[in-house]
């Protein structure tokens, strides 16, 4: 454990450092978008969640002269505010039955904790709010049991902020998405402290071999020739062994750079829905905020990617010149996927969406923009959920499908 983020028996809170502010606003905005989403149908009446805190701490930072909320009060704070804006206008109101457990393997960051919840009028004998001392490897059996007792379909967010790699293994996050149907992970992975510490007998322990890492892959690092090239293409590696591994349909990773550390570190989203990646993306679409993605926003596979070698400019960093290039990408990649993805003649757009998720920048309105501008280029034709034709410019939604154009354009007739 960094010395930054020690909470000791004196009261004193550790400094908040920028990156950790980035994550913080991340989780926050995303848990905001989420609640909005999930209750949108004004009959519902309940709903039912459990969010996790793996490596809690002691609940608050000093932030200069102020304090600023951990990750546990932030979690706290957001369900409370969406009951008040969910609740806003609705005639039924809303229950968010929320459960909150928090786990840190110090003594003394529990003990902070319920300091830091008893000051803000949490009882200590709240029934919402369970506080497990130990390591999340351990408590997880006990959470998922905790969890499946009282919700069928498991809804939970989990939000893994391990100081470094080693105490989130990925057979506890392919736990997690067999045991809840509507589970999500939010993981931080310190992915360059991982190149960093990379031997020769690395190869041998299962830590390592978990994210791909074996004698070949050791040998490619160590002989990497440019610096920031060679790091970029490894961390694309780690990343798909991460995602193959974790048991996640849906795998969203995202670059941030710590300057007090001197380090990349990846936070990553792991869902099994394309709507929540899609939710996620949009949230660093609109912080901006000095989250990175390694390689072209258009179509792209993890791992290994040439093309990172032949660009000067291999980070995606979600500025609008970035959404520029994004869109460009995407009117040329496109056509070629849908007509690879098409089955009998058509293709529904939700459908490709789950296909090409893991692999754009772009969230799902920025894929409908470009099907419209392909449709207004006779690239392809747009048919409602009920089979009838859509003008071209009209707007796009998930339910509709898409036909290959009854006039070929060029582009097909050449190419296929």
């Amino acid at each position: 454990m960094a010395k930054n983020f020690i909470w000791g028996p004196d009261g004193r809170l550790p400094h908040i450092e920028d990156h950790t502010k980035r994550k913080l606003e991340v989780l926050k905005s995303y848990l905001d978008i989420y609640f909005d989403t999930v209750v949108r149908n004004p009959a519902q009446d309940r709903l039912n969640i459990t969010l996790v805190d793996g490596f809690s701490g002691g609940g608050a930072y000093a932030d200069g002269a102020e304090t600023r909320s951990g990750s546990p009060l932030v979690l706290l704070s957001a369900v409370e505010q969406a009951a008040v804006r969910l609740n806003e206008r609705r005639e039924k109101p809303l229950k968010i039955n929320a459960r909150f457990i928090f786990v840190d393997d110090e003594f003394e960051h529990v003990a902070a904790l319920r300091r830091e919840l008893k000051s803000r009028d949490y009882a200590e004998d709240d029934p919402r709010i369970t506080i497990y001392h130990g390591t999340f490897v351990d408590h997880l059996p006990a959470i998922l049991q905790k969890i499946t007792k009282t919700q069928i379909k498991g809804r939970s967010i989990f939000f893994l902020d391990q100081f470094g790699y080693s105490d989130v293994p990925m057979s506890a996050i392919r736990t997690i998405f067999n045991s809840l149907d509507r589970s999500e992970v939010v993981l931080n992975f310190a992915i360059d402290s991982l190149l960093n510490y990379l031997q020769d007998a690395s190869a041998e322990l299962e830590l390592y071999r978990q994210f791909g890492v074996d004698a070949r892959f050791i040998s490619d690092w160590k002989q990497r020739k440019d610096e920031k090239m060679g790091r970029a293409l490894t961390q694309r590696a780690l990343m798909a062994h991460i995602h193959a591994n974790s048991g996640a349909k849906f795998f969203t990773p995202f670059m941030l750079w710590s300057r007090t550390d001197n380090r990349w570190m990846m936070l990553a989203h792991l869902s099994q829905h394309q709507a929540a990646r899609d939710k996620m993306l949009g949230v660093h679409w609109q912080k901006q905020n000095s989250f990175t993605h390694a390689g072209p926003g258009g179509l792209f596979n993890l791992g290994y990617d040439a093309r990172l070698k032949e660009s000067c400019d291999s980070f995606f960093s979600f500025s609008e010149i970035d959404r520029t290039k994004l869109s460009r990408e995407l009117i040329n990649a496109l056509p070629s996927e849908i007509h690879r993805i098409m089955h009998g003649g058509q293709l529904e757009i939700g459908r490709l969406l789950a296909e090409i998720g893991n692999r754009t920048a772009g969230t799902n309105e920025d894929i409908f923009e470009v099907l419209s501008e392909l449709a207004q280029a006779r690239e392809l034709e747009v048919l409602s959920s009920i089979g009838r034709p859509k003008r071209a410019g009209t707007k796009i939604s998930i339910k509709d499908r898409l036909i290959l154009p009854s006039q070929p354009t060029l582009f097909f007739s050449k190419k296929f």
